[in-house]
């Protein structure tokens, strides 16, 4: 989004906002708030006062009824003689909170003022230009009075006209990072021969709330620091353990975990160390609880990557030092500095299919690991190891989902996108039972013989959130952990940074890299019978139909898909065909994009007109060769 659209959209959020209709009685100017603080309520008065003034705006953003922060903010800071004077003279302060009575009508025309200053599910202070364009961001727990007001005044000397809408402290702006300490590492020893086996990558993640966007934002209104206890994860490590006695997983801690000081929080960093001795886990960051570089500059990306490590390596101790990072996805700048300066060569760093979901979309990449080109994060590497175009780092999946709901578009009444290994969209949507089918279902897409042998390997990513472990059942993860093992015994459970290494060992750069998968939907109950096995059941056609078929081809060249109605042995039609050799750019600079996609000749995701599947005869004819090059067994395709 481009800030003149943003702008719009917050011009708007101003003219539809009157004092009642975000719970607010005050006078449009000036109603008291902390002891001689001047909140200028609502909003659109605030905007209107500061457009008058040529003062810039500091702009509260909470729920003072149940966030703690919040009401510390306002206590303290808000209350503080230094800052209230400073506050009188330059600032227009105004609140946008949110309350335990507002209506569904009161929360979304707040929702929109929180979209356009790129505040999802937090609460933040906020400094704005004279014109209502954010230019900066604060934290609300600042090191001292001095401090916070030095920041304020950093950032509005250093604002550009058009507004800042990435976070960077103000110590960062206009900086470019250099990490005090670096690191390198050794390439591998590579093999002569392809990666062989099954594997299953299990990442935990540790966080305060849902959405960590950026240092400044720990907080907000999916508060979820109950559910991180010493005890939970104790009695997950231990179940897991038993189903497996070899399995060794990944622990991704948000800045917000890390730094915490409540109790439940440093007994719980305590327990680390533990888990890397006794089972061989592995601990890292997890910047921004996914999609860090929307939020942030690239500089600051770096310095939470840099400084984030250096608190996992102190909390495991004995010269610890993690070899990925789970990120959701990531640009290839912050890919380069890991590789370069963190000595760190895998990342989980995509997000296979993500689209009109979770605030930011990622289609268009290879479902298995590769290098990725300097250009973008989702196309793989076109050179050599060591080329203009090569990052050495193993960009990972997150989530194996199932072929048939990659195709939908985000989330819906009835259906979800992501449905396939992942806990919160099999057990939430279809049960215990049903749940585990399908999450076995995906699973053998990957793992059956077939496959393994024209692949060479088969490979399941999947991130259980902490939370998840007590809030769906227990026994649901060493389930289909049991169930694995007893279809598929040579299984390996290894951590995010072992197969990183393991991978990129077989594979010296993309060349390699030929993958085939067949999938059939799967025969899951009809609606009527779903219910009376679990009343939440919810059937979707799109996913469970077991006469249609999908094939996927994955190399460094392309990807290509086609559907097909397998019962009545009807037409295979091309659903995708992503080329890697075109130029493509991720998003860069300061503003807020949220399509990271790489959409090309025809998407699965039939988000365009042109998405619509068709006959392999409709390809242009020199693409149709390509393709045939690749995979000859296809010729029949252009009957």
């Amino acid at each position: 989004m481009k800030p003149t659209n943003i702008l719009t959209v917050l011009s708007l959020a101003l003219l539809a906002i009157t004092p009642a209709s975000y719970g607010v009685e005050s006078p449009p100017i000036a109603k008291a708030g902390a002891p001689g603080l001047k909140w200028v309520e609502p909003f659109e008065a605030a905007g209107q006062e500061a457009k008058k003034s040529g003062k810039p705006m500091l702009v509260f953003i909470g729920n003072t009824d149940v966030c703690k922060d919040c009401q510390a903010f306002a206590k303290s800071v808000c209350t503080q003689p230094e800052f209230v004077d400073y506050a009188a003279k330059n600032l227009v302060c105004t609140r946008v909170l949110h309350r335990k009575d507002e209506t569904k009508d009161d929360g979304w025309k707040i929702s929109r003022i929180l979209e356009a200053f790129n505040i999802p599910s937090s609460h933040a202070v906020i400094i704005a230009n004279a014109d209502g364009k954010r230019i900066g961001e604060l934290s609300s727990a600042p090191q001292s009075i001095a401090a916070f007001i030095q920041d304020i005044q950093t950032i509005v000397a250093k604002a550009p006209p058009e507004g800042r809408l990435k976070y960077c402290e103000a110590s960062m702006l206009d900086k470019t990072f250099i990490p005090e300490k670096s690191y390198k590492s050794d390439p591998p020893k590579f093999s002569p021969e392809p990666l062989k086996g099954r594997y299953i990558n299990l990442m935990t993640a540790v966080r305060i709330q849902s959405w960590e966007n950026t240092r400044a934002r720990k907080h907000g209104s999916n508060m979820e620091r109950h559910k991180h206890t010493p005890e939970i994860a104790l009695k997950m490590r231990k179940s897991l353990a038993e189903a497996y006695p070899q399995a060794r997983i990944t622990w991704a801690w948000s800045w917000g975990a890390l730094t915490d000081k409540e109790q439940n929080y440093v007994e719980l960093r305590k327990l680390m160390p533990q888990f890397v001795k006794e089972y061989g886990d592995e601990m890292t960051f997890w910047p921004g609880v996914d999609f860090a570089n929307k939020f942030n500059t690239q500089e600051q990306c770096k310095k939470d990557l840099h400084e984030a490590l250096e608190l996992v390596s102190q909390m495991v101790g004995n010269g610890y030092r993690p070899k990925s990072v789970i990120a959701g996805h990531m640009s290839v700048e912050s890919m380069k500095f890991l590789a370069e300066n963190e000595g760190i060569h895998t990342v989980q760093g995509q997000i296979w299919s993500q689209f009109n979901i979770d605030g930011q979309d990622g289609d268009g990449g290879i479902i298995y690991p590769y290098y990725p080109s300097k250009n973008h994060f989702l196309k793989p590497a076109q050179g050599p190891r060591g080329g203009d175009d090569f990052v050495d780092m193993v960009n990972i999946d997150g989530w194996t989902v199932d072929f048939f709901a990659a195709r939908l578009r985000g989330m819906g009444k009835d259906y979800n996108s992501r449905v396939g290994i992942g806990p919160i969209e099999t057990q939430a949507y279809y049960g215990y039972d049903l749940g585990l089918r399908e999450i076995l279902h995906t699973s053998d897409v990957h793992f059956n013989d077939k496959a393994v042998a024209e692949n060479g390997y088969g490979f399941l990513t999947v991130i259980w959130e902490l939370t998840l472990f007590e809030w769906l059942d227990p026994n649901y993860l060493p389930r289909w952990i049991k169930a694995m093992r007893e279809k598929y015994p040579d299984t390996q459970m290894l951590t995010t940074g072992e197969f990183g290494d393991l991978w990129r060992k077989h594979n010296p750069d993309n060349s390699r890299i030929n993958l085939k998968f067949v999938e059939r939907g799967n025969n899951m109950p009809t609606e009527e019978e779903g219910k009376k096995i679990t009343p939440k059941y919810r059937f979707h056609a799109p996913i469970f139909c077991p006469e249609m078929e999908i094939r996927w081809y994955f190399n460094k060249d392309f990807r290509f898909a086609t559907i097909q109605n397998w019962k009545e042995n009807g037409p295979k039609l091309v659903m995708d065909y992503t080329r890697y050799n075109q130029s493509y750019k991720e998003p860069s600079g300061n503003v807020i994009e949220r399509h990271w996609d790489i959409l090309d000749i025809i998407n699965q995701k039939q988000s365009r007109p042109q998405d619509k599947p068709k006959p392999f005869a409709e390809l242009p004819q020199e693409e149709q060769a390509k393709i045939l090059k690749w995979y000859p067994e296809l010729k029949d395709l252009k009957q």
